[in-house]
């Protein structure tokens, strides 16, 4: 089967779904290409993060490799840069000389996908739209984005009977498809995200590398969290939850690993300077995806307290027990399997509570390990998640 994956961006050495996803399906035995934009996304603290690797936002027009994966980056002829949208030049003309039989378009709100809908009937190829929108990142704010949202209504309206599927990629996504875009049940298929298992996983080895690399004792209870760092991933409310819980756990740390805006790393360093903890809190820069495994190894408990994160899952395939944020619809897997603890968002008092139970009970503990590892091996490897959408793919073609 040949298959093309069409995005907005596509970032290289990330953890993403486009990273894993495409190089997976390859795996299986499939012809894999990737149809992308000249450049990466911009967002604020950019250079303090993603930019530490690949410098420069526009990488180039041009064909380039990953994973045994053949990327086809195309000009951008206009660019939304606050609004994550672009509009490349070449997709139709690119489509027709690679002749797929399936293409997956990502972002269900993007031109390139509703373009990639568009060319199905004239190209004879079948279309799949996944998506990640949902409350955390889907905003109305303007009354430029709220017409626009119009138009894709309206599209779909006409043009959507040509979507085989949509895949969202958590339940809080199947809410929004359905409400916005009034995609029935039926015509959404949960294809969730995943972690690459061969990268993430369980480790004592990379556990003392990763303690070394930090400088803690074994005694040290570490507590962690990682990621793209802005307002609304609540890191402020971790780091005042760690206050709490070190006066009664004095052996606690907090790593805090990832960039964000100048001015929110500083309110957070002065946040800790405040509170007296300095000696409890250490900070990292951007690290790599194929280095946080032995950070996730060298953790004792993972807390993302704010809008969600794909890295949690990464984390949680380590073996890393988390706590995460209760009735979020994106986390609602590791909730319904109880592969997590939840805390009221926004609430110390519950998130220090959340903490300490996880260090105090030690039957909780390693049934929180019990029940994530049991989950990976059942359904959130990128191999099953690729094998999935492949049989989905096939069931289509047949028809």
């Amino acid at each position: 089967m040949k298959i093309v994956h069409v995005m907005n961006w596509y970032i290289p050495g990330m953890g993403y779904q486009e990273n894993f996803l495409p190089a997976e399906q390859k795996k299986l035995g499939h012809e894999v290409y990737i149809i992308t934009s000249d450049r990466v996304p911009q967002y604020k603290g950019f250079e303090r993060n993603v930019g530490k690797t690949i410098g420069e936002r526009v990488i180039g027009v041009g064909t380039y490799q990953e994973s045994g994966v053949t990327i086809y980056r195309l000009p951008t002829v206009f660019e939304v840069v606050n609004g994550g949208q672009v509009i490349v030049r070449g997709l139709y003309k690119l489509l027709k000389e690679l002749k797929p039989d399936v293409v997956q378009a990502h972002g269900a709100f993007c031109p390139i996908t509703l373009q990639s809908v568009l060319y199905s009937k004239r190209l004879n190829y079948r279309v799949f739209v996944d998506d990640h929108s949902n409350v955390d990142n889907f905003h109305l704010n303007s009354l430029i984005k709220k017409a626009y949202i119009q138009l894709v209504k309206a599209f779909y309206y006409f043009y959507g009977h040509r979507v085989e599927m949509f895949f969202p990629v958590t339940y809080a996504t199947t809410d929004l498809l359905k409400r916005v875009l009034q995609v029935p049940d039926q015509r959404q298929e949960l294809l969730p995200l995943g972690a690459n298992t061969d990268r993430f996983k369980k480790s004592l080895e990379l556990r003392q590398i990763g303690r070394n690399d930090i400088g803690i004792d074994e005694k040290d209870k570490l507590i962690l969290t990682a990621g793209k760092l802005n307002e609304q991933k609540d890191i402020e409310y971790l780091i005042e939850a760690i206050k709490y819980v070190s006066e009664r756990k004095p052996a606690v740390k907090l790593l805090i690993i990832g960039g964000g805006t100048r001015e929110y790393m500083n309110y957070l360093k002065n946040l800790v300077n405040r509170l007296g903890i300095t000696d409890k809190v250490i900070f990292m820069d951007f690290v790599p995806n194929k280095e946080l495994p032995k950070y996730y190894n060298a953790g004792d408990i993972g807390v993302w307290p704010g809008n969600c994160s794909i890295t949690v899952l990464e984390a949680v395939a380590t073996g890393l027990p988390v706590i995460i944020p209760n009735k979020n619809l994106n986390y609602k897997i590791l909730s319904d399997n109880n592969a997590a603890v939840g805390f009221e968002r926004r609430n110390v008092n519950s998130l220090s509570e959340a903490i300490l139970k996880l260090l105090n009970d030690s039957e909780l503990y390693s049934r929180i390990i019990e029940n994530s590892s049991r989950l990976f091996m059942e359904t959130l490897s990128w191999k099953g998640i690729a094998q999935k959408s492949i049989d989905t793919y096939k069931s289509a073609l047949k028809v």
